[in-house]
Formats: structure tokens, sequence, C-alpha cells
């Protein structure tokens, strides 16, 4: 399927989903996302954080994963203790729910670190834009995109993968064959206002300077 004009603006019908949020995009000074020795090559950025992932999520793949740990080691210490634990079953059912554990902890483990990284300003995730260009946070990702070098921003759908695969709405950045996906819900500022003012400020260079106060923000999303 051809992809419409990026230069259009379009935000397909229910792609922010539900219950998307509605907080604003934040001011926050530029050097607290610098991730180089140079100066930051704005003063200030309009930023749009990321969520933390959901606290019930996290601690149930913590129990999931423990909980196949104890049956792995429960399994291995009674292999062969009795007739119905001879032969290679044990071992069957233990790899099993060792590669169950595996996946849960590294999902754990995971959700963990973005719940510190993206609720520390330090480190926070986000997609963030100044006078300069827009700038990507993800964890263990840092990318940075100059204007000239964004190719497309669409508020689109993406098939997933897996046997069904189904349409996942993303915000996705385009620069070149390269391109960045964020889902709308995983974006905790309102994701129509932030797909906006990238697609304004990517096709209208000559307003890009406003960028560079602490002004404008209060506008965006108001005013584009």
């Amino acid at each position: 399927m051809t992809e419409p004009d990026p230069r259009i603006p379009s935000i397909p019908s229910g792609w922010a989903g539900r219950a998307p949020s509605r907080k604003p995009l934040r001011v926050m000074p530029a050097e607290l996302f610098n991730r180089s020795y140079r100066p930051a090559a704005d003063a200030y950025l309009h930023v749009a954080p990321l969520k933390r992932p959901p606290i019930p999520l996290v601690i149930a793949c913590g129990v999931i994963a423990a909980v196949c740990g104890l049956i792995v080691w429960g399994t291995l210490a009674q292999a062969g203790t009795t007739p119905s634990m001879q032969g290679p079953m044990p071992f069957i059912v233990a790899g099993g729910f060792g590669l169950l554990g595996l996946f849960f902890l590294l999902v754990f483990v995971n959700a963990l670190a973005a719940s510190f990284s993206r609720g520390s300003w330090a480190n926070r995730q986000c997609v963030a834009f100044g006078a300069s260009g827009i700038a990507i946070r993800l964890q263990g990702f840092d990318f940075d995109v100059p204007w000239h070098e964004v190719t497309a921003v669409r508020a689109t759908r993406r098939r997933s993968a897996g046997a069904a695969p189904a349409l996942v709405p993303v915000l996705r950045i385009e620069r070149g064959a390269e391109h960045w996906d964020l889902q709308p819900g995983v974006i905790d500022a309102d994701p129509s206002v932030l797909y906006s003012a990238l697609h304004y400020y990517w096709l209208h260079p000559e307003q890009r300077a406003a960028l560079g106060t602490v002004a404008t923000p209060q506008q965006l999303g108001g005013a584009i």
C-alpha cells in the first residue's frame, strides 16, 4: 500500500486511541537532553516525554519470572528421585519453563529500567524538537535529526509482526530509508498536538526561530 503524501497533514480516525494523554508539551532547557560534550544546538526544546510502564505490568512480569524459576529449581531438584521423574522429561519441562522465565525476566528488567529512566529528567526518554531539529531519546538510543534531514512526519499505522498481523497506530519520523515509530499510547503528551507541531515546523522553516523562545509552547496546539 502506497503511503499518502507526507506533506499533507493527516491524522487517521481513532489514531490516538481511546484515552490519549491530554498533557501539553513541556519546555525544557536543551542541555538536559544533550548527549555530547559540545553545547546543545538549541536553548530550549519542546518535549513530549514517554510514559512509564504500568506498575502492575512490571510486577506481573517479575512474579511470572520468579514462579518459572521456582518451577525449574523444583523440577531439577526432583529429577530421578521417583519413577515419574525418570528420563529426559524433567529436563524438558525445566527447559521450557526456563525459557519462559528468561523471557519474562528480560521484559521485567527492561520495564524496570524504563520506569527509572523515564522518571528521571537526566535520562528522560522522549521526543523533543527545537529550532535546529528533532531529538529522539529512547532506551539505549539517542538520535538528533536536523530539520533538513527529515523526509516525512506521519500519523499512520504499521503492520505488527506475527501470524495474525494487526495495524498498529504509530507516530513515524522518517529520514530517508531510516525511521522511528512511537505508538501514541506511550506518549505522555497529546499525540495529536505532537504530530501537528512536528509536521508544521517540518514544513515551515521560516517559523522555527520562534521555537527558541519560552513563550511559544503555550501556543502549541492552539495555533497549529
